[in-house]
């Protein structure tokens, strides 16, 4: 799985506008071939600032999805609207619940 987060700072008389620019285009993301899940976060310890989160099957599908209007909108909506704008890529090595935890703490 790979997935990238965008984090945005957004204006502070802009962030009804940003989550109803979001909402307008999930839907649409969510559905599309390969994506697993999309969100909208907000960081509750950093005024104004969201969190934008695509989960995708493959690098393939998240570099078809990057070549979408809905990606460019996004773009656009976080560069037009926010005041910072940073984005991470990475691709998941391994997942899982309470046992995969339990694992990791073990294994330190």
């Amino acid at each position: 799985m790979v997935i990238y987060q965008l984090r945005v700072e957004i204006k502070p008389y802009k962030p009804g506008e940003f989550i109803d620019s979001m909402n307008s285009v999930l839907q649409k993301i969510r559905k599309t071939k390969g994506c697993h899940d999309f969100r909208v976060y907000r960081d509750t310890g950093k005024e104004n600032t969201y969190a934008v989160v695509g989960e995708w099957k493959s690098r393939e599908a998240m570099k078809k999805h990057f070549k979408t209007h809905e990606f460019e909108f996004l773009i656009g909506a976080s560069r037009v609207l926010g005041e910072t704008f940073v984005m991470h890529i990475g691709e998941v090595s391994n997942s899982g619940g309470v046992e995969l935890a339990k694992k990791q703490i073990a294994d330190e």
